[in-house]
């Protein structure tokens, strides 16, 4: 799994077994392996680049992940790789998405059947390829009533009754990341430049002023949409970096409190589970649990934290080896579920 936070490869050694009452999982063993500093910058700016630059990076981007997944499992069988890849450009209006990390380089380099290419299946369908990972939230975290993730942007699995819907609330750590990256830091650890900061209302309205918040799901949200539209929020408002990290946290606490408290009626029974890197936020936590009295926000182990994504998309390729649909069309908008991912047998 490849990120829009551009923190590194994350690699997770899954095993699933089927049960009478439901899927049995396990991570083996997981480790997150960080790009070097040219992939970092050549990533970020890859949405500027040429048809021959990105084809490029492409290849030797799975070439890496090849060589990368040959090397954590020290010579360990197992019968796949599943890889998300790393999104480019996510234009569900336009029924187009591309996530590079070449899956036949993955299967050359690393000598093992690869799955990829998880989103274009729905897209076809005219879905909006994302999220693609509720299925897992709703197989293998039955005892949650949503399940939040906080990377480069927040989403949301929820379920209700026999059925699950996901979409994407707000931007996440790409905001912080941003304002992190103008005092030297990657990220801003256990929220310490925010906490520092007071919240800005004029800042916060206008990030909040953008009709995506009110529509209706399913619903996803493009990096580049991000980039073309938050960013410059930020970067043309006079408030110190303290207040505009402190206003971009409320941001991210406030959306997906108001979501919680809409689809989750607040019910002192109902909890929900929040992975991803932000969830290592503890400021971000505190305001987000302030926010959503009433439902308890439940923050696991550092396993679940940094690998869940990676867990979902193993399963994902679980799935697709088994012929069953992976991709929901309650999560996604499309015309019917689908089974996503290109297979390249080695």
């Amino acid at each position: 799994m490849s990120g829009s936070s551009l923190d590194g490869i994350d690699m997770a050694l899954c095993e699933f077994d089927k049960e009478e009452t439901g899927i049995k999982w396990k991570i083996l063993k997981a480790g997150i392996i960080d790009y070097p500093k040219e992939w970092k910058q050549k990533l970020r700016f890859l949405p500027k680049s040429t048809a021959r630059e990105i084809t490029l990076a492409d290849y030797h981007l799975g070439y890496l992940f090849g060589k990368e997944a040959k090397r954590f499992l020290h010579n360990e069988k197992v019968d796949f790789i599943a890889s998300h890849g790393h999104t480019v450009f996510h234009e569900p209006q336009n029924m187009m998405t591309l996530q590079i990390g070449n899956g036949s380089a993955i299967a050359a380099v690393s000598g093992i059947s690869t799955i990829y290419d998880f989103r274009s299946m729905d897209i076809g369908f005219g879905g909006q390829g994302a999220p693609v990972v509720p299925i897992a939230d709703k197989d293998l975290f039955p005892e949650y009533s949503a399940l939040v993730n906080i990377g480069g942007i927040l989403n949301i699995s929820i379920k209700k009754s026999d059925k699950i819907f996901a979409y994407d609330i707000s931007p996440a750590n790409q905001l912080l990341n941003f304002l992190a990256q103008k005092t030297g830091k990657d990220y801003d650890k256990d929220g310490e430049i925010a906490s520092k900061g007071k919240v800005s209302n004029d800042l916060l309205k206008k990030l909040l002023s953008f009709d995506y918040f009110n529509r209706e799901y399913p619903k996803s949200l493009d990096n580049n949409f991000i980039k073309k539209n938050f960013i410059p929020i930020l970067e043309n408002d006079n408030n110190s970096i303290e207040d505009q990290m402190a206003t971009s946290v409320e941001l991210i606490a406030k959306t997906l409190a108001d979501e919680l408290k809409k689809e989750l009626n607040v019910d002192f029974d109902r909890q929900v589970l929040i992975t991803g890197g932000g969830a290592k936020n503890n400021f971000l936590i505190k305001r987000m649990a302030a926010l959503s009295q009433g439902i308890k926000i439940v923050v696991p182990d550092d396993l679940i934290i940094n690998f869940k994504e990676a867990l979902m998309i193993a399963y994902m390729g679980y799935l697709r080896i088994n012929k069953k649909n992976n991709v929901l069309r309650s999560v996604t908008g499309a015309s019917k579920d689908s089974i996503g991912g290109a297979v390249c047998i080695v």
